[in-house]
């Protein structure tokens, strides 16, 4: 009956030992990522500097957060084990730049918003979710940004890194997923990633 007993409470011990973990690592994620944010903001406020320069900052500001090689991979889904390691490489540096543009873009429209954390979700002990809203002074937008923690961590790179955002609902990734899809049921990786190119 003793050794049943303690048996029970090392589980109990072990499974609040690793809850306190979860949430330690969910409470540091939410300040580094609001930390980011708050580079962010005062880079686009900074009114002396021009826009380029302006953008080149916040996409080093952002980078280390971002896994955009492991969004390049999964935006090809199979076609990916098919490339050549030329290919792959090209396509993610392709893929890289398109995402910086992309969010280059969605900075020249900011006006004054900010960003609140409403929750956070851990599905998994290496993935969460920030679930944010943008809010302005007419609306709130919400944004979710999905994370996931390598086996490994990367030079330069975060320990936790955004793999997907969701914009009311839509994913970034499976967007991409579905255009490039679409794309090669009648065109080559070549094309598209030439087609990219032309993007860029």
């Amino acid at each position: 009956m003793k050794k049943i007993y303690k048996k029970v409470l090392i589980l109990c011990a072990a499974v609040l030992f690793g809850e306190s973990l979860s949430a330690n690592e969910q409470v540091e994620l939410k300040e580094h990522f609001l930390n980011k944010i708050n580079e962010v903001i005062l880079v686009v406020e900074d009114k002396k500097i021009s826009k380029n320069i302006r953008n080149g900052n916040i996409i080093k500001v952002l980078t280390p957060m971002f896994d955009f090689e492991l969004m390049a991979k999964l935006s090809l889904g199979n076609t990916w084990k098919e490339l050549s390691k030329e290919n792959k490489d090209r396509f993610v540096k392709l893929y890289v730049e398109r995402m910086k543009q992309s969010y280059s873009a969605k900075i020249d429209a900011y006006k004054d918003e900010k960003v609140e954390v409403k929750k956070i979700d851990q599905p998994q002990p290496n993935k969460m979710a920030l679930v944010t809203d943008l809010v302005s002074k007419d609306e709130k937008l919400e944004i979710v940004y999905k994370f996931h923690k390598p086996k490994e961590k990367i030079s330069a790179k975060d320990s936790w890194l955004v793999y997907d955002v969701e914009i009311l609902g839509v994913s970034i990734l499976k967007t991409d997923i579905a255009q490039f899809k679409e794309f090669l049921q009648t065109k080559s990786i070549t094309e598209l990633m030439d087609a990219l190119a032309k993007q860029s």
